[in-house]
């Protein structure tokens, strides 16, 4: 394919060439008739035979238009072949020899029009046909010098011009063929060159985008296309550059010295670390290159660090704070049935115990993250997976509370870890319930799943009727051991987050059209090993 490539460009430079070198051959056509037609110049052009040159100059110049409208009418790919070059350059020879004769030989210095024609055709025709053409042209003016001398019209010093001009004949012809082989040569590296890098851009992972100081897209590779999520169109894609990310670039061309931001292309897509630079000096008309790439094999590496550093963690917690811990509880416990405590001493004592009790909260969820499983997805149908999930979840629930279940279409499905799904729904309900109460008296949620209509990725959101979280402190949900309850461990969200991520999806929270507070769990597609 690269061969076909590259011959198609070599025959778009021979046609381009041959085009160039008809409008020269018009041109001295036509001021080969003009010097014809005036007087002034018979002593120097068809002073032998003044009426061969008029009538030869006319005949070129007729043949040159003739052939240089036929050029705009045929392929260059039929121009590139050697027999209409080869013919043109016959014919020229013929031409510039009959108006050579006509002036007189080569002592007129219309011989010297000859090298242009041989230095032609060693860039039109390559190869050994190439050299034919200057023989021809050597021949027949040579043929011509015989001619005229027999006629009285020149001397023996002619014949030396002569051999002088077949040799630059031969040079110009053999310097410009070896000019034009080696710029192929030095065209087919560079273009294999510019291939090749071509193909490594395309086949990176990392997203490398070139940007107009307009905000327009002048270069991107399927890396970029992907991450970008932008349309396969490229006078489309020029259009469609991310707002999110246009504005970390506005930010990035007032303050040069923060050259990293993270964005969003949508608010469910995965998380991606822009990297600019500008491609040569730092002006307001430069170019922009921008790389790309997902964060998640960053956020996986830092998972996996922060896992061994957990693992080694909770060994020393389970053996130097869970034994006393468990000691403690059982004294206070124990002292709690005395008969001898005071209602105050009782109230310590219950004191002690709650708080050994939040204590081992802490260091389960603690155990839970180090020794969290590998997610091992499977297909749900979430409507009855769902009904299964509430009717289990309302069963272990004290006092009344309500799930509602909406989902749409019915048969709505997802690719996921059902114990993950579990614990994490199981934890967004528990704190909805808890919210709704708080506000209405009343332990309600709403459970919904439906598509995205930006990426047709399917989402589940869990609808409380609380109060909502502060604008303030949204940023800080999902931070570990955060949390604005007096008995919350701020290790639920926080777990909740990293096993979306172990099976490809995304918690985020929004406020819900009623005030109340929105976690949805954005299903981001393939499913990650």
């Amino acid at each position: 394919m690269v061969d076909d490539v590259l011959e198609a460009q070599h025959s778009l430079q021979r046609a381009t060439i041959l085009r160039v070198y008809n409008y020269y051959r018009i041109l001295i056509s036509f001021l080969f008739l003009v010097l014809s037609l005036d007087p002034n110049f018979n002593a120097f052009v068809g002073k032998v035979n003044p009426e061969l040159f008029r009538a030869t100059s006319i005949g070129y110049l007729v043949l040159n238009l003739i052939a240089g409208l036929a050029s705009f009418f045929v392929s260059a790919r039929w121009l590139a072949n050697t027999t209409p070059s080869f013919v043109i350059l016959v014919l020229d020879i013929v031409f510039l020899t009959l108006l050579t004769s006509a002036s007189g030989g080569v002592s007129s210095g219309l011989g010297n029009f000859l090298i242009f024609t041989c230095a032609f055709s060693g860039s039109l025709i390559l190869g050994r046909v190439s050299t034919v053409l200057p023989a021809i042209a050597f021949i027949l003016v040579a043929y011509d010098e015989f001619y005229l001398f027999f006629l009285g019209e020149n001397d023996l010093q002619s014949f030396f011009q002569v051999g002088i001009l077949g040799v630059v004949y031969f040079v110009a012809n053999v310097f410009f063929q070896s000019a034009s082989q080696q710029l192929r040569k030095t065209k087919s590296a560079v273009f294999t060159l510019e291939q090749t890098n071509q193909l490594i851009i395309d086949n990176i992972k990392t997203g490398v985008v070139v940007v107009s100081p307009a905000g327009k897209i002048k270069s991107i590779n399927r890396a970029g296309v992907t991450f970008l999520s932008i349309p396969a169109v490229p006078e489309i894609a020029r259009e469609r550059l991310p707002y999110r990310l246009v504005d970390k670039l506005q930010e990035w061309r007032n303050d040069h010295h923060q050259s990293t931001a993270t964005f969003h292309t949508r608010e469910a897509s995965p998380e991606l670390i822009a990297t600019f630079s500008t491609l040569g000096p730092v002006t307001t008309t430069a170019d922009t290159l921008i790389f790309i790439e997902d964060s998640t094999e960053a956020q996986r590496q830092a998972q996996q660090l922060k896992l061994a550093a957990l693992g080694r963690l909770s060994a020393s917690i389970a053996h130097e704070i869970r034994n006393p811990l468990g000691a403690i509880s059982h004294a206070a416990q124990l002292l709690a049935e005395s008969d001898d405590l005071s209602k105050g001493d009782l109230r310590l004592s219950e004191i002690i115990k709650n708080h050994c009790l939040r204590m081992n909260d802490v260091i389960e969820n603690v155990l839970n993250l180090s020794h969290r499983k590998r997610a091992t997805p499977r297909t749900l149908h979430l409507q009855r997976w769902l009904e299964g999930f509430v009717e289990d979840f309302v069963a272990g629930q004290p006092g009344t509370v309500s799930i509602e279940i909406d989902v749409d279409p019915a048969d709505l499905s997802v690719n996921v870890d059902p114990m993950h799904l579990s614990q994490v729904l199981g934890n967004l309900c528990q704190n909805g319930l808890r919210y709704s109460e708080q506000n209405t008296h009343e332990a309600r949620v709403l459970v919904s799943a439906r598509h995205a209509q930006d990426s047709q990725n399917p989402y589940i959101e869990v609808i409380d009727y609380g109060t909502g979280v502060d604008k303030l402190l949204v940023k800080h949900l999902f931070e570990p051991f955060y949390t604005t309850e007096a008995n919350g461990t701020g290790l639920g969200l926080y777990l909740s987050m990293e096993l979306c991520d172990a099976n490809n999806a995304r918690l985020a929270y929004s406020q819900a059209s009623h005030g109340g507070g929105c976690f949805r769990i954005s299903f981001l597609g393939q499913f990650r090993q």
